[in-house]
């Protein structure tokens, strides 16, 4: 919460606190006014009997007082609180942080799934292992210098031939159910 906000808060307690101060000391001052004829009784009897609206009359006083106070308390910490729920659940603000985190994951998603094409690539780029021939390695030279598969190359008609030969190609998905059992 900003200071301007704690301040205006902070006044409405201190108005509403001193208002019912105020209350609270009329009655008390009432009931001292009440209370002044017990100055002039010589009996105890007499002297309690004149005391006793006077003293009711503070304890409402003091009832009243105590009771505002409580009550600005409640009704200043609750504004605030709800001022700053407010501020914290905008829900256009919570509604934009979301989409932010949620645009970052996907862009970082994107830059992985870019990298991991682009390896892919370069594995498929690099010199195929040449199935054909099981018993001998594909690093295998012959006396000419060259390897197996160049040389397999040339006897099949290129290089071209041998790596669309020994290209990858998924098949097809099945659209079969099992339905025409």
């Amino acid at each position: 919460m900003d200071a301007k906000r704690a301040a205006v808060h902070s006044s409405k307690y201190f108005l509403i606190t001193t208002l019912f101060a105020v209350v609270g000391l009329g009655f008390v001052a009432a009931g001292a006014y009440l209370s002044q004829p017990v100055l002039e009784t010589e009996t105890p009897q007499a002297m309690l009997s004149a005391l006793i609206p006077g003293l009711v009359l503070a304890v409402v006083g003091l009832a009243v007082y105590r009771f505002g106070k409580a009550w600005a308390l409640y009704k200043t910490l609750t504004a605030a609180n709800e001022e700053a729920l407010a501020d914290t659940f905008d829900t256009q603000r919570v509604k934009s942080d979301i989409v932010s985190v949620v645009d970052d994951r996907l862009s970082d998603m994107q830059t992985e799934l870019q990298s991991a094409n682009r390896e892919l690539r370069k594995l498929r780029e690099d010199e195929p292992y040449d199935f054909s021939n099981s018993s001998t390695s594909a690093s295998r030279t012959e006396s000419s210098g060259r390897t197996d598969s160049e040389s397999t190359a040339e006897s099949t008609g290129g290089s071209e031939s041998v790596a669309s030969e020994t290209e990858f190609e998924p098949a097809e998905p099945s659209t079969d159910s099992g339905a025409e059992k």
